[in-house]
């Protein structure tokens, strides 16, 4: 990749500096003469870090940078704000995620950390500069009406937080019907904390790697086989049960993919962002002599997921000139038509113009899409 891509402006490059994650020297200096170059605009920036759920990371690495003069007085002391804000949410959430964990597994329900859990210290550093959302677990299928029975006892309930009232709020009839007729997931379960920063905890309970009634599948037994424990920064005796890295690439791969092949996520505002792609970029460049080997390819032969895979992994080669598709010898195993391609309502498809950074980049995607009356 040439470091900093301008293509995009210097806002986009910045943005994209970090999702690769800042490893190399070249990366890390191209970012800091960014920051201290006096030419970024930072309402754009702001603007665009919130779309894609960047702000902490972009706050914690600009202040790292010692900007000085160059980061407007006002944008440096939003920037601690948040990261203090983070860094007061960890030291509630992870406890939380470990409490959970460790009482399931005394009922005998095995539960794996999944996305940020899995992620946070292991790829971000643990410097509290990965925005803090739900909590993701996963669980086998047989185990949700244990676990729906159980998280009561941990003072959980089905239910949204609601700013206005500062109370739990049922969770929308529609939202719940979506829960029913589509069980990969537990509906979101929520607790009130007391805690006048962080006044509630939501856990979602994810039992597939996919979603339900896909053609594609990877099974949960073989998934939550192995278990790796990953060590959380900051918190010396906790150890996160998670899947081993190859099944971590395959959920977050696959997540990515469903959230930009259906466009339903497209309507409630879920659609694919940086922050996707910057868990996938990071996991690969962390355990990439795991992952770019016959034996893992093989592996996504056997499920039968190559082509949901490199849906994903080719726009990510393209958008941050990366090899991955080639690594893993899968070259030419899907066609133009369907990269471009979706899921619109029923089973018809829709396709949109342009390339994935510049779906990602554009504000109003809608203007992007084009129906097809071509069956899926």
């Amino acid at each position: 990749m040439e470091i900093p891509d301008l293509a995009f402006g210097p806002e986009w490059a910045l943005l994209e500096l970090l999702c690769l994650g800042l490893i190399t020297e070249e990366e890390r200096n191209a970012f800091m003469e960014l920051v201290k170059s006096g030419s970024l605009d930072w309402g754009i920036l702001l603007e665009q870090s919130l779309r894609h759920k960047m702000l902490p990371l972009l706050a914690y690495h600009t202040i790292m940078a010692e900007p000085e003069q160059t980061v407007p007085r006002r944008v440096q002391d939003h920037f601690r704000t948040v990261i203090d804000l983070n860094r007061h949410k960890r030291t509630l959430w992870y406890p939380e995620a470990d409490k959970i964990i460790r009482f399931l597994g005394q009922r005998g329900i095995q539960v794996l950390g999944r996305k940020d859990v899995a992620f946070e210290s292991r790829l971000y550093g643990g410097n509290s500069s990965r925005r803090f959302g739900d909590i993701d677990l996963l669980i086998a299928p047989q185990d949700r009406e244990g676990v729906l029975a159980a998280l009561p006892d941990l003072g959980y309930q089905p239910g949204l937080f609601d700013w206005k009232t500062q109370q739990l709020a049922p969770i929308p009839r529609q939202h719940l019907m979506i829960f029913r007729l589509n069980p990969d997931h537990l509906p979101v379960h929520s607790r009130l904390t007391g805690d006048p920063m962080m006044p509630y905890l939501e856990i979602d309970f994810a039992n597939s790697l996919t979603w339900h009634g896909s053609e594609y599948d990877v099974p949960m037994d073989v998934a939550m086989a192995e278990i790796s424990y990953e060590p959380v920064v900051g918190f010396p005796d906790m150890q996160i049960p998670c899947m081993t890295p190859p099944f971590q690439f395959i959920s977050t791969v696959l997540h990515l993919f469903r959230e930009a092949w259906f466009e339903r996520w497209l309507e409630w505002e879920q659609d694919v962002d940086l922050t996707k792609f910057s868990d996938v970029v990071r996991l690969w460049r962390a355990y990439e002599d795991v992952l770019a080997t016959n034996t893992f390819t093989q592996m996504l032969e056997d499920f039968k997921i190559v082509e949901p895979m490199v849906w994903v992994l080719e726009h990510l080669d393209r958008t941050f000139h990366m090899n991955i598709v080639a690594s893993l010898g899968l070259d030419g195993r899907v066609n133009e038509d369907w990269l471009f391609s979706g899921r619109a309502s029923g089973k018809n498809l829709f396709h949109w113009q342009g390339s994935m950074r510049e779906r990602l980049y554009t504000k109003n995607r809608q203007t992007l899409f084009v129906q097809s009356e071509e069956p899926a």
